[in-house]
C-alpha cells in the first residue's frame, strides 16, 4: 500500500491532508457503514444463495462496491498514519524566553506539558524541572500546536492556552520548588 500512497500523496493539496487528519470521526463512521453493509450482504448471501443458484447482479455490484470502499479505506488509513507522524513530530516543542537570561520554558504544544529549563556556563548548574507533567488533553489531543504560552507583565507568570477548546491555565516558574505551579483558570 505504500506504493499507492506514494502515487497519490503528491496529488493531494496540503489543506486536504489537514482536513483528512481532522476527520477521524468520518473515517470511523465510514468503517462502521462498510461493516454494516458487509454484514447485511453476507447475511443476504447466506439466506438466498444456495450451491445451485448464481449471485444476482445487484449482489455482484454490492461486492464490487465493497471492494472499492475497502481499497479506499486502506489508502486513507495509510495517509492518516503518515499525517499523524508528521503533525505530531513537527514543531511539537517550543522554547519561551523569560526575563531571566538563564531560564526558558519548554512547552510541549501537543500535550501542554511545561518544563523550566536552566542553562549556565557551568554545566553543573544546568537542567530542566517539570512545572506541569500532566497531559492536559487527557489523551484526546489534536496534534502539535494545540497549546501556546503567553507572557504576562509579571516576569514569573504566563498564561497557557489550549487553542482547540479555549481552556486556560495560570503558570508560574521559579527557582524554589514551591515557586513553580500551574492552576486552571475557570
Amino acid at each position: 500500500m505504500s506504493i499507492i500512497f506514494r502515487i497519490f500523496a503528491p496529488l493531494l493539496h496540503k489543506n486536504l491532508l489537514n482536513w483528512m487528519c481532522m476527520s477521524r470521526l468520518f473515517v470511523i463512521k465510514a468503517i462502521c457503514f462498510v461493516s454494516l453493509l458487509f454484514s447485511a450482504s453476507y447475511s443476504m448471501g447466506q439466506v438466498k444463495n444456495t450451491p445451485a443458484s448464481k449471485p444476482k447482479s445487484h449482489e455482484v455490484k454490492v461486492d464490487s462496491l465493497l471492494t472499492k470502499i475497502d481499497t479506499l479505506l486502506i489508502i486513507n488509513n495509510e495517509m492518516l498514519e503518515h499525517l499523524d507522524i508528521n503533525t505530531s513530530l513537527k514543531n511539537r516543542y517550543k522554547l519561551y524566553q523569560t526575563e531571566n537570561i538563564y531560564t526558558f520554558l519548554q512547552l510541549d504544544t501537543k500535550t501542554g506539558r511545561i518544563e523550566q529549563v536552566q542553562w549556565n556556563l557551568d554545566s553543573d548548574k544546568e537542567g530542566s524541572i517539570p512545572i506541569n507533567n500532566d497531559d492536559l488533553t487527557y489523551g484526546f489531543g489534536y496534534g502539535s500546536g494545540s497549546f501556546e504560552l503567553y507572557p504576562t507583565k509579571n516576569m514569573y507568570q504566563f498564561i497557557l492556552l489550549d487553542k482547540t477548546d479555549g481552556r486556560k491555565w495560570h503558570v508560574q516558574w521559579g527557582i524554589g520548588e514551591g515557586k513553580r505551579w500551574i492552576r486552571r483558570i475557570y
